[in-house]
C-alpha cells in the first residue's frame, strides 16, 4: 500500500480530472507527454481543484518551449 497522500484516491481523481480538463483544448501528440507530466505536478504541489489549470498549463508551454 502506498501511503503518499499525491497518490490518494482524491488525488488521482482530481490528476484524471486535470488531464480531461487540458485535453479538450491542448490534447496532441506533441503535447500528451506535457500534459501527463504537468497534471502530475500540479496535484503534487497540493492545488485542491483545477481552477487555473489551463492558463497554468499554456504558461507552462512557453517556458518548456523558450529553454
Amino acid at each position: 500500500m502506498n501511503n503518499d497522500w499525491r497518490y490518494s484516491d482524491d488525488r488521482m481523481a482530481l490528476r484524471a480530472e486535470a488531464f480531461i480538463k487540458l485535453r479538450k483544448k491542448h490534447f496532441n501528440l506533441r503535447n500528451s507527454k506535457h500534459m501527463y507530466e504537468f497534471c502530475h505536478t500540479w496535484v503534487s504541489q497540493g492545488n485542491p481543484t483545477t481552477e487555473g489549470i489551463e492558463q497554468a498549463f499554456e504558461q507552462y508551454l512557453d517556458d518548456i518551449r523558450s529553454t
